[in-house]
């Protein structure tokens, strides 16, 4: 039977089908089992770490509950220990909460609301807990706390119930955890029953009460379930597989439990004597929580077996689903592998071939047939393929050669004749110097093209060149040096273009020395002309001062000789003025002697008055003295008073003229002191007038016999000067001949000027040369404001 007559591709398809999808469902039905039971094995581990969570969050209030009461009892102020169990109680609840809240229990948000709601209930009592902890600690009652101590017994019951969801949940999940589960709670009961035992004799131990009926019937009941407990626990641990650990550890929890009972059976006996407490707070708390380390440890057992049975599956099936998911898709991947290999290596290779045969069929060529990827038989069939097609269009070519060349021929000559027409009318014109004619080759190729082209570039480039040259020679005849020929050139037109570019060089260098020459001689000439220009004035200008100069000599020789007439006339004076400055001294001297004779004179009155001013406050005191016996006296001394006070007044009048003295002789003997010292300061003043006034005579003296000596030296300079305007007035002629000669040697320099400024130079000179030479030279505007 053939299911796939047409495609070579479909029935491949078929067979990779048939070949991988029995092993690829297999491997998969397998990964998802095993991503199941992985699944399956971490919900049980959630729920058996939820379990264990909730259990020891009810042991651990309960045990709290325990210790806030206990506290009450013995602590002189509980109330810091009440505020750690509360804070504890909450922190625990929350984290159980917390826990339930991650595991899949259809319930567990009504699990959660329970116990949420207890706990709210258990915090709206702690008040009362507080308020009897504040009491003093012989006021104190457990009674007011019992509300509080239900209330987190609730919350106990309420996480329980949670327990055993998870425990229903987890005994369902393998026969292991089950047996596991029922050791656990065997467990618990053990310890609830063995709790609600201490609870309920705790107040009648602290009372030494005896116990009512009601009691003794729950303290059976609790017994019962304990000793209950107990036994299915030694049972579960006889079981074949049980830990020898747990087994001990079961036998710990018995002897435990009953050492504890046997003590509350002789406490109990005790109760009634009204003896008051049997057993002290401290030590019944102590006494009941001895059997909870080992009930706990138990329980503990159970759970870290569960948590790690749930484990070590929970990894083996991770370990499989991993094993069989790498196993799927290496599955996957290695029949993609074989089927993209199939595709690449037989299927497409030949679909290509097929399609290039279909166009050859038609009679088309031009298409290359592809290459295959391996050199294998297709590899071959594609090569021998593209052979085939090489040779077509080899033989379909030389046909279409042969039946274009026989036209071809004549088409050419008849162009290249035209052509050589062409040529031959350009080479004419070329001769009569005109460069400008283009020849047009259109088609034709070979040698004959590239004549053509010759011819071209040969026009092109006489043609640029000399056009250039020109252009570079008429700025050269204008007398514009700063053209040169810039274009790079070959052979003979390359040695023109140096030697046309050499010489505007060398030329354009020559100008230009020469219009610096000329500048400066032209600058040099106008310094020179003005300087003799400048010279002609002040030579005239110095003849006239001359002149002047002379006249004045005349008049200071007649002002000498009435100066030293008049010098001796002052030294007569200087010696009078002497003499009237000795007589002033000696009269300065007399007045300072009898400056100080009033000076020492108003220094004794000023004792005098001194002496007058204590006797006067001595007389005061006496009076006062007097007055004081007088009104000891009484009415026999009134008028001895009356005298006292009268010699008092006398006194204080005294002593007051005395001080107006001392003040007026202080004020007078200050004045006194500084006409002393205006006086001296005046005799000194004089003593520096008279050897003023004999230095003056000396220094008149010998103006005097300078000043005749002067007279004859200024009779000798009035010769000399006489002699100088002569020299000057010769000077003055050479110099308007030197200004003559300078302004023909500036004309000169200008007419230079004119012809060189007809240049252009690199630089920029040019016409600027011409306007720079008549400028003023800046040295000669300065000579010029030194005229003015």
């Amino acid at each position: 039977m053939n299911l796939f007559p047409t495609s070579v591709r479909g029935y491949l398809l078929a067979t990779m089908a048939c070949l991988s999808l029995p092993a690829l469902g297999a491997v998969g039905y397998l990964t998802i089992d095993a991503v199941h039971d992985m699944r399956e094995n971490r919900r049980l581990t959630e729920l058996v770490a939820a379990d264990q969570a909730v259990l020891l969050t009810g042991n651990t209030i309960r045990t709290n509950r325990g210790q806030a009461q206990t506290a009450i009892q013995v602590a002189d102020d509980p109330r810091s220990v009440i505020e750690k169990v509360e804070q504890a109680n909450v922190a625990e609840i929350a984290a159980a909460t917390n826990r339930l809240a991650q595991t899949d229990l259809p319930d567990r948000a009504e699990l959660i609301a329970g116990v949420q709601a207890a706990a709210k209930s258990a915090a709206a009592l702690m008040p009362s807990v507080y308020a009897e902890g504040a009491k003093p600690k012989p006021q104190r009652s457990l009674a007011p706390t019992m509300p509080w101590y239900n209330a987190v017994g609730d919350v106990e019951t309420a996480l329980v119930k949670a327990s055993d969801a998870t425990s229903n949940a987890v005994r369902l999940g393998d026969p292991v955890l089950a047996d596991l589960q029922a050791f656990k709670q065997a467990g618990w009961r053990v310890r609830s029953s063995y709790g609600s035992t201490c609870s309920l004799l705790r107040s009648s131990i602290a009372s030494g009460k005896a116990l009512e009926p009601a009691q003794w019937r729950a303290l059976g009941e609790a017994r019962g379930a304990a000793g209950a407990g107990v036994s299915q626990l030694r049972q579960l641990s006889a079981r074949a597989g049980v830990s020898p650990s747990l087994a001990g550890k079961v036998d710990a929890m018995a002897a435990a439990v009953e050492g504890a009972n046997k003590r509350i059976d002789e406490l109990l006996g005790k109760l009634g004597s009204g003896s008051g407490p049997v057993l002290a707070a401290e030590e019944w708390t102590r006494m009941c929580n001895a059997p909870f380390v080992p009930i706990l440890a138990a329980v503990q057992e159970s759970l870290d077996g569960m948590q790690a049975f749930t484990q070590a599956r929970l990894a083996e099936e991770t370990r499989n689903s991993i094993a069989l998911g790498g196993l799927f898709l290496g599955l996957m991947l290695m029949a993609g592998l074989t089927w993209r290999g199939v595709q690449r290596r037989i299927a497409t290779p030949l679909v290509s071939l097929k399609g290039a045969l279909d166009v050859m069929q038609g009679g088309k060529f031009d298409h290359k047939v592809p290459v295959a990827p391996c050199p294998d038989e297709v590899g071959a069939l594609s090569t021998a393929l593209e052979a085939y097609r090489q040779n077509a269009l080899a033989l379909d070519a030389s046909r279409i050669e042969r039946e274009t060349a026989h036209f071809a021929d004549a088409e050419q000559a008849a162009r290249v004749q035209a052509v050589v027409r062409e040529v031959a009318k350009i080479v004419a014109a070329a001769r009569d110097g005109d460069f400008s004619g283009r020849a047009d080759a259109g088609t034709i190729t070979g040698p004959m093209r590239d004549l053509v082209d010759g011819v071209n570039e040969i026009n092109r480039l006489v043609n640029d060149a000399t056009e250039e040259f020109a252009r570079v020679l008429d700025g050269l005849a204008q007398g514009d040096l700063t053209h040169q020929v810039h274009t790079s050139y070959n052979g003979r037109f390359g040695d023109l273009k140096d030697a046309l570019n050499g010489t505007i060089e060398r030329l354009s260098d020559t100008v230009a020395t020469i219009q610096n020459t000329a500048v400066e001689s032209g600058n040099s000439a106008q310094e020179i002309n003005a300087g003799a220009d400048d010279l002609s004035r002040r030579t005239e200008e110095q003849a006239s001062s001359l002149e002047q100069t002379a006249a004045t000599t005349e008049e200071l020789a007649a002002s000498v000789k009435a100066s030293a007439a008049s010098s001796r006339q002052a030294v007569d004076l200087a010696d009078e003025a002497k003499a009237v400055a000795e007589e002033g001294g000696s009269i300065v001297r007399d007045a300072i002697i009898a400056m100080e004779s009033i000076e020492a004179a108003s220094a004794k009155i000023t004792d005098i008055t001194s002496v007058i001013d204590d006797i006067a406050f001595q007389t005061n005191l006496l009076a006062l003295n007097a007055a004081v016996e007088a009104a000891r006296a009484g009415e026999a001394g009134k008028g001895f008073a009356v005298v006292a006070s009268e010699v008092r007044t006398l006194a204080q009048r005294s002593s007051h003229a005395a001080k107006d003295i001392t003040a007026l002789i202080s004020t007078s003997t200050q004045e006194v002191a500084k006409g002393v010292t205006l006086v001296r300061s005046a005799g000194e003043a004089l003593g520096k007038i008279v050897g003023a006034s004999q230095r003056v005579a000396t220094t008149v003296t010998e103006i005097s016999t300078a000043a005749a000596e002067q007279a004859n030296g200024i009779d000798e300079m009035s010769q000399a000067v006489a002699h100088m305007d002569e020299m000057t007035q010769q000077n003055a002629a050479l110099a308007e001949e030197s200004a003559a000669s300078a302004a023909s040697l500036a004309g000169q320099i200008q007419r230079l000027n004119d012809l060189v400024s007809a240049f252009q130079v690199r630089g920029g000179r040019g016409g600027a040369f011409e306007a720079s030479m008549r400028e003023p030279a800046p040295r000669l505007v300065a000579a010029g404001g030194r005229r003015g």
